[in-house]
This record gives structure tokens, C-alpha cells and sequence, in this order.
């Protein structure tokens, strides 16, 4: 089933862990409409720009997933209420020169989000401090999206996110 042009369920619901657990990632009918807000909202725009595939590594996880990978307790990919996750990466899109690092800054500069966090130093195909994926939280609620809450994460801390630390 197509949830939007440029990704189905099936990779929304993917997951090696599930599959080899037997661990049902299945959303309900509420979660799946968060799931195509933040498509038709988000990701579908962020494509078109990109004019590229974007791998998407984490999107729905059902609490008995999220517990078996370690995933936070208060995991939006869980997606308990109006917000929805995703975690992308630049997997194809660095095969053209658009890596994490230009589509974090992208997201950063051009679009709303709930939560955006630049998951872990590495260093770019450029030779540029990039990041080994993206993830951003996205609401239902517009206005929580325009709160744009940004994150830097080390592998060790957090903290908020501001262009001198890349």
C-alpha cells in the first residue's frame, strides 16, 4: 500500500528486528494518519526538493519494537498521540554529492518540524563533519511544528543545536 508518492508501508513498518522476532509492527488506524500527515507534510516536500531517494532507516515502531532495539521510552516513533518519526539518511542521495549534512541544514533553514536531531558526528563524502542520519519528529498540530525544537546529539549528550557545532 502507497502512502504517499514516494514511500509505502512496507517501509514505514519496516524492520529487521521485527521481522526476526516475530514482533508485530503494525499502526493503527489513528497512528497511520499521523504517519501520512508527516508524509504529505513533510517527507513527500523534502523529496521533491531533494529531487532524489531518501533512505529512511527508522519510521513506525510498536512499543514491543522500540523496547527490543533499547528505542527511549518516550520514542515518537511510537507515535502515542499527534507526533510521528522518521530517521533518513543519505544512503542514496550521497551517490550525487547531497549528503546528511546538506539535508539537515536543508530541513534546518527551509521547514518546520517538531524536533530535528543531527545523530552523530562523521565525517562526509566532502571531507565535511556531517552526521550518520537525521531524525525529525513532525505533529499533526502545525503550530507545535513551528516550535522547531533542534538537537545536536554526540553519541554521549544532547544539547540544543547551533551551527557552530558543525
Amino acid at each position: 500500500m502507497e502512502l504517499g508518492k514516494y514511500i509505502s508501508l512496507r517501509e514505514v513498518v519496516h524492520s529487521n528486528t521485527a521481522t526476526r522476532r516475530g514482533i508485530d509492527n503494525t499502526p493503527s488506524k489513528e497512528q497511520e494518519k499521523v504517519i501520512e500527515l508527516l508524509i504529505s507534510d513533510f517527507f513527500t516536500p523534502l523529496r521533491e526538493t531533494i529531487c532524489l531517494p531518501i533512505k529512511v532507516n527508522s519510521f513506525y515502531r510498536s512499543e514491543e519494537l522500540n523496547k527490543a532495539i533499547g528505542g527511549s521510552k518516550r520514542s515518537d516513533h511510537m507515535i502515542k498521540g499527534d507526533v510521528a518519526a522518521i530517521d533518513i539518511d543519505d544512503t542514496y542521495s550521497k551517490k550525487s554529492g547531497i549528503t546528511n549534512r546538506d539535508i539537515f541544514l536543508y530541513i534546518y533553514t527551509h521547514m518546520d518540524y517538531n524536533k530535528l536531531i543531527w545523530e552523530k558526528d562523521e565525517t562526509d563524502i566532502n571531507g565535511k563533519k556531517s552526521c550518520r542520519w537525521i531524525h525529525i519528529s513532525y505533529s499533526t498540530d502545525r503550530e507545535k511544528n513551528k516550535e522547531r525544537t533542534t538537537l545536536y546529539y554526540d553519541g554521549v549528550n544532547y544539547q540544543h543545536f547551533k551551527i557552530e557545532l558543525i
